[in-house]
């Protein structure tokens, strides 16, 4: 990636939990402008970069063709990862929320882009495109592509949407296929199965509820180590449309995790489950991605599953402001 510092990039979802990490290492190279309507992400997230002038904030949502059309111009690459930020469907919701958030606000941004002759997308999609994948580890190109989930489908849509607009308008775009990130950001209640134990146990510190049956087994990546691989596969990736998984190379049970966060927290809490094999409908039970595509390339997580999960507790334990 060029290092240049007149080069100016637009992060979309920057006030969030991994936009904010995001933002903090491209702030070492470029000129950062975050866009954000603070739907889901927090203005605490960024309040250290306010003021210095190599960083621009624009408050405002990605659906707003105004908006897009101002936070587009002179940027050189986008990092897309505003998006709905709860893959769990609630029965009773609307339906549409993430056709809505995620794939029309991505056909927003590329037209955006298109129209500005911005020709570079960064985007933050997920590993529930494959479904209930029949082969794990799972490689890039597995398919067909069989999401579960509304969720799952409206990244299948946005991955689409980005090689066509590659394919028709000179692009190119880097699409990361994420595993659970977790962080010390990460802690509004339900937003990772980690901020959920921690608000439960913090209620009610003597039983901690389950969703699921906690054999639940699933890949769990620091935030650190998300946007190392972000920025690696940015510099050392040069097709029209490159595809990456971004994982660990192993997996960690809900039980487990239930553990390491009692573990953090001091407790011995009674152990209730809501039954079934799936916490939510559309939820995928067991995965783990194939990440050999990347670490041909030269790159490898610094975490294992465990030691993210334990980690992303122990500062959101840690962290002056407990509230989650």
């Amino acid at each position: 990636m060029n290092s240049q510092n007149n080069l100016s990039v637009l992060v979309t979802g920057g006030a969030g939990c991994i936009g904010s990490e995001l933002v903090k290492e491209l702030m070492k190279k470029f000129h950062v402008t975050v866009l954000d309507n603070f739907s889901s992400g927090k203005s605490e997230h960024i309040e250290e970069f306010m003021g210095n002038p190599s960083f621009t904030l624009i408050e405002g949502d990605v659906l707003d063709k105004d908006v897009l059309d101002t936070a587009t111009k002179g940027k050189d690459i986008v990092f897309h990862l505003a998006a709905n930020p709860d893959i769990k469907f609630i029965p009773g919701e609307r339906t549409d929320k993430d056709l809505e958030q995620n794939t029309i606000a991505t056909y927003r941004v590329l037209d955006a882009m298109q129209k500005n002759n911005v020709r570079k997308i960064v985007f933050s999609s997920s590993s529930v495109v494959y479904g209930k994948a029949g082969k794990m580890p799972t490689p890039e190109d597995y398919g067909p592509l069989k999401p579960t989930s509304l969720y799952g489908a409206s990244k299948v849509a946005c991955e689409g949407l980005i090689s066509a607009y590659s394919s028709m308008f000179g692009m190119k775009g880097w699409i990361f296929r994420f595993a659970n990130i977790v962080g010390d950001k990460s802690r509004k209640k339900g937003r990772t199965v980690i901020s959920d134990f921690i608000y439960k146990l913090r209620q009610n510190p003597s039983e901690l509820e389950i969703l699921g049956d906690g054999k639940q087994s699933k890949s769990y990546m620091l935030v650190d180590d998300c946007v190392s691989g972000i920025l690696f596969a940015l510099e050392h990736a040069h097709d029209d449309v490159n595809i990456f998984n971004l994982s660990t190379t192993d997996a960690i049970t809900v039980d487990r995790i239930a553990e390491i966060v009692t573990e953090e927290m001091g407790l011995t809490p009674e152990i209730k489950y809501t039954g079934n094999s799936g916490g939510w409908p559309g939820d995928i039970t067991r995965f783990l991605l194939d990440t050999a595509k990347l670490k041909k390339l030269g790159w490898a997580t610094r975490y294992t599953s465990e030691e993210a999960v334990r980690t992303a507790a122990e500062r959101m334990l840690d962290r002056k402001t407990q509230s989650v």
